[in-house]
């Protein structure tokens, strides 16, 4: 894992690749893909590359079949909250797309990911249905989504971390939480008193995500077309 990285080559490779996965979406080899691994191809590929870059530190020129092996089936199923129909893609998409940017001479050795991804196609849906694999951070969003939350909303997700965070205390403070009732008051209760203590502090400001900005939930496309994944590289 890369404790630290360029911000500034980040958004270089992810720009390049995007790139490179507009022009595979208007490939042969593209429309050899099902409509659900279209659906998935921009996810796949541009998660794919943010955590080969932030997790494991290489850059599309250093992909190797080793960090591909440990990315596909370990990362990405730790990190990325997704649908099955996403984890079920990796190894399709990725083989064509390695194919694909060998041919066009884009990259080389790119033939060798493809039949190293394809070996691990089973690993990767396994893993990625075991909570056990899950980090915190997804195990949370995953938690939230369960619960019918929209995980894309900053203030549906911050509501609802604010209520879990509530309902541990209430445990912790010995109320009874099968007491529908009682949790409600403990609740009021809090969110008042930390509402009365507050009236002075200054709300952070959030900064807003451009249309054009990729990662702001993890789907690895652009903020334009969102899927609502959750992405936490650093995390």
């Amino acid at each position: 894992m890369v404790e630290e990285y360029s911000d500034e080559e980040m958004e270089e490779i992810l720009d390049r690749v995007y790139e490179w996965s507009v022009e595979f979406s208007k490939s042969q080899r593209y429309e050899a893909l099902t409509e659900e691994q279209k659906q998935e191809s921009e996810p796949v590929i541009m998660s794919f590359t943010e955590y080969m870059y932030s997790y494991h530190g290489l850059s599309p020129e250093e992909w190797d079949e080793d960090e591909l092996e440990e990315c596909c089936p370990d990362t990405l199923p730790r990190k990325v909250s997704a649908d099955e129909s996403y984890f079920k893609s990796i190894a399709p998409v990725l083989s064509a797309f390695f194919v694909f940017i060998e041919e066009k001479g884009l990259l080389r050795n790119a033939l060798n990911l493809t039949e190293r991804v394809k070996e691990i196609d089973e690993q990767i849906i396994e893993n990625a249905s075991d909570p056990g694999n899950w980090g915190p951070a997804k195990s949370f969003v995953m938690v939230a989504k369960d619960a019918g939350v929209d995980i894309t909303d900053e203030k549906e997700m911050g509501f609802f971390m604010l209520a879990q965070n509530l309902h541990q205390l209430a445990l912790m403070e010995g109320v009874n939480v099968t007491d529908e009732k009682k949790v409600e008051k403990f609740m009021l209760e809090k969110i008042a008193s930390t509402d009365a203590g507050s009236e002075n502090v200054k709300k952070p400001k959030h900064k807003k995500i451009g249309r054009n900005e990729h990662r702001p939930c993890g789907s690895g496309k652009k903020y334009k077309k969102c899927c609502g994944r959750l992405y936490d590289p650093k995390g």
